[in-house]
């Protein structure tokens, strides 16, 4: 039951409740509010810009209890809450369960009590300096779901809200309150409990760890160790072994076997004082970093990442296992093996459902672009980066954290990455979790490849004009690469808001969506051939639209494929066979095979056609496929000029003719520019590119900078551009920003 509140108001025996709103438990305001139009105007800028006091009366449960705890399993943003008018606790961050002791201040059992929650999730301060949608603030919040233009989070956008579940719990003051597993591949566990004696004495018991086969028919494993519990906090380890252990592994390499591990804290009696359940595998995964290679291995097995960035919805109470279950069936039938979790974490449902279906996660914290330098930001945001590994380690579905986003966006502002809090969060996260690889950040960091080492190519969207100029461009790990798109019609129709203000684009969507589809071809198959040369994967961005318009989803927010997932799903085929080319002309012929099957004496048969039709080239030849390998066959010597392509039809048979893969290009060699109006006529109020709409102004006319404002638009976007393209190392990169500072 929330009403608004202004900032100075008193809490909470003040309060009046003359016109409350009677709410759905576990829900995001806006959607709530404004159904017909949570996505985009000032209506929702105006809902963050108060407090909204949640209450609800409950009745103590006539129950046997020592110790009661109020349980929320995310508040967004901020929140602060009374139970029967005293404050009983505070806490930041949207994600994260959190819970506070209440049993001095819950009532007798049968007798009423009086729960309030104060929740705010205020905008930044505008930076006077700053230019949208960069820096024109310095993001104060921990939260990577809020205000992100560009096409991912609408201007006004800004979640707010009680949106998980919250629950009393009831015990005898013991609680197994952590466990974190870490696993051997020859069936050992490590267990480090955390656990807390809220009674006034000393607790002697035992503590009975069961380690069970959970989704297959392997071995179990228990074991017995005698605990003293004084009051307070306690820790306390435990290691076992599962004989002949089943592994987990991603879907590619074997089967995604998992374990239930059971911990019962049992006493004297023989009575169960407290139990705790948690999920996990065994598994090792370790990044191969080197200045000539890059490789992730799973259970000391390489594999090569396929993968898409995903964030499911901006309001994420409004998806559930459903969205899940069918947003991971859409990855793993575009063949992807990893989903990279943008920038912020996702309900624990999506975790659970990767470990089950052995599909990796990359795992971004919430940090993006720019923010608050302070110490105090700094101190908040490595305190939740500890909730989330808290939240998370436990997942074998997970394979690399990643501290911060882009710090590197605005390459004269890299306070966040040398300063605060790049720095900090990184330390910690090696601290945190051994067992995995951490990206201090991710983007533009190529040559710190201790640290980072991954790349952002947005070569044919936002860096250049064609997507061959890709074709120079080496990276250990493509992290991020895509283009803005619209929505299908059917999307576009279906908000009036967003068709008023984009149904110019109506007639172009399709050709806008072929080509995504040969931009995002044409990145996959080069990053594929990159592997011969030590480049560990791909991470297409992203796989959804997070709102309903122009995105880089290559799915629209109603999951309605676009352009882009029919070639991330063509050229992501474990077994693959590509043209090389640089736009201009043909190189070579290549084999990709991320599969652990060879196959020997397979013909590969390339065909051109004339643009009438007729058959100008046909040849082929005999080849032993590797396994697990990026193979070069040979280079392309046609004796047909490359402008006579107007089709090349690639066929790779086995040894007895049945077909192992095809493949084909339209126009090889011409129609690589990307669609006029992109990348910088833009849409305010939507803040998202409109392609070309008669009278949508530039982004670069939103550009502070004295030094720009007498140069040409059209040279600012080129200037930008060509910066954002830039791969200077660290240390040239912070002496221009350095330099840039002092001339402004």
């Amino acid at each position: 039951m929330p009403v608004p509140l202004a900032e100075n108001a008193k809490l909470p025996s003040s309060l009046s409740f003359d016109a409350p709103l009677s709410i759905p438990e576990a829900t995001h305001l806006q959607p709530f509010l404004y159904p017909e139009n949570p996505y985009w105007g000032e209506h929702l800028r105006a809902v963050n810009d108060q407090a909204w006091i949640y209450r609800r009366t409950f009745v103590t449960p006539d129950e046997d209890y020592l110790r009661a705890r109020l349980r929320f399993e995310a508040v967004d943003y901020f929140a602060e809450v009374w139970l029967n008018d005293q404050l009983i606790g505070r806490h930041e961050g949207h994600f994260a369960p959190f819970e506070f002791d209440i049993t001095s201040v819950l009532n007798s059992p049968g007798q009423g009590n009086e729960l309030v929650v104060r929740v705010t999730s205020p905008w930044d301060a505008p930076n006077p300096h700053g230019t949208y949608p960069t820096d024109h603030v310095f993001r104060g919040l921990v939260k990577g779901l809020y205000e992100h233009g560009e096409g991912l989070i609408p201007p006004n956008v800004n979640p707010i809200g009680i949106w998980r579940p919250t629950y009393l719990l009831l015990d005898q003051g013991i609680s197994i309150d952590h466990v974190r597993i870490r696993t051997d591949l020859d069936g050992t566990l490590h267990l480090d409990y955390e656990i807390t004696n809220a009674t006034a004495h000393t607790w002697y018991g035992q503590l009975v760890a069961d380690a069970r086969a959970e989704n297959h028919e392997g071995d179990d494993a228990s074991q017995t160790a005698d605990v003293a519990l004084t009051p307070g906090q306690n820790t306390f380890t435990l290691t076992l072994h599962v004989p002949d252990v089943r592994l987990w592994w991603p879907y590619e390499l074997g089967d995604p076997n998992l374990y239930a591990l059971t911990s019962h804290l049992v006493d004297g009696a023989g009575e169960t004082a407290t139990t705790s359940t948690q999920t996990f595998g065994f598994r090792t995964v370790e990044l191969l970093r080197s200045p000539q290679k890059f490789e992730y291995r799973v259970n000391g097995k390489p594999i090569f990442i396929r993968g898409s960035s995903y964030i499911p919805a901006v309001y994420l109470s409004e998806v559930d296992e459903a969205t899940f279950r069918r947003d991971l069936q859409l990855a793993l039938d575009a063949h992807l093996n990893l989903l990279r979790v943008h920038v912020h974490i996702s309900p624990k449902e999506l975790y659970d459902l990767c470990d089950r279906h052995g599909m990796l996660v990359w795992q971004d914290f919430e940090l993006n672009w720019i923010h608050d330098t302070s110490e105090e930001f700094e101190q908040r945001a490595v305190s939740l980066q500890r909730d989330m590994f808290r939240h998370l380690i436990n997942h074998p579905s997970i394979i690399t954290w990643s501290s911060y986003n882009e710090p590197t966006m605005v390459f004269t502002r890299r306070h966040n990455l040398e300063q605060r809090p790049v720095p900090a969060l990184y330390e910690d996260a090696l601290k945190l979790d051994s067992t995995r690889p951490v990206f201090m950040c991710s983007g533009q960091m190529d040559e710190d490849w201790q640290r980072s080492g991954d790349s952002h190519s947005y070569f044919g969207s936002l860096w250049s004009r064609k997507y061959t100029d890709l074709y120079s461009h080496f990276t250990y790990l493509s992290s991020e690469f895509g283009i803005e798109t619209p929505p299908a019609l059917e999307t576009l129709q279906a908000y009036p808001e967003l068709w008023q203000r984009q149904h110019h684009l109506a007639d172009a969507i399709e050709d806008i969506w072929t080509y995504e589809a040969d931009l995002t071809q044409y990145h996959i198959e080069h990053f594929r051939r990159l592997r011969a040369s030590g480049c560990a994967g791909y991470v297409h961005f992203y796989l959804v639209d997070v709102v309903p318009q122009v995105g880089c989803g290559s799915l629209d927010a109603h999951r309605l494929p676009k352009g882009g997932y029919r070639a991330l799903r063509h050229a992501s085929q474990p077994l693959h066979i590509a043209l090389e080319h640089d736009g201009r002309k043909p190189r070579a012929l290549w084999i990709f095979n991320d599969t652990f099957a060879t196959y020997d004496r397979c013909t590969l048969i390339w065909r051109v056609y004339a643009t009438d039709g007729s058959l100008l080239l046909e040849q082929s030849v005999h080849w032993n496929v590797a396994a697990n390998a990026s193979q070069e066959v040979l280079p392309v010597k046609w004796p047909i000029h490359a402008s006579q392509c107007a089709r090349l039809e690639l066929l790779l048979l086995d040894a007895d003719g049945n077909t192992l893969a095809e493949n084909h290009y339209d126009r090889p060699f011409e129609g690589h520019t990307r669609p006029k109006g992109y990348p910088w006529k833009f849409d305010f109020v939507l803040g998202t590119k409109v392609y070309d709409k008669p009278d949508a102004p530039s982004l670069a006319s939103e550009s502070k900078n004295k030094i720009l404002r007498f140069v040409p638009l059209r040279v600012q976007e080129r200037l930008a551009e060509w910066v954002l393209r830039l791969h200077l190392s660290p240390r040239v990169a912070s002496l221009a920003a350095r330099l840039f500072d002092r001339l402004v």
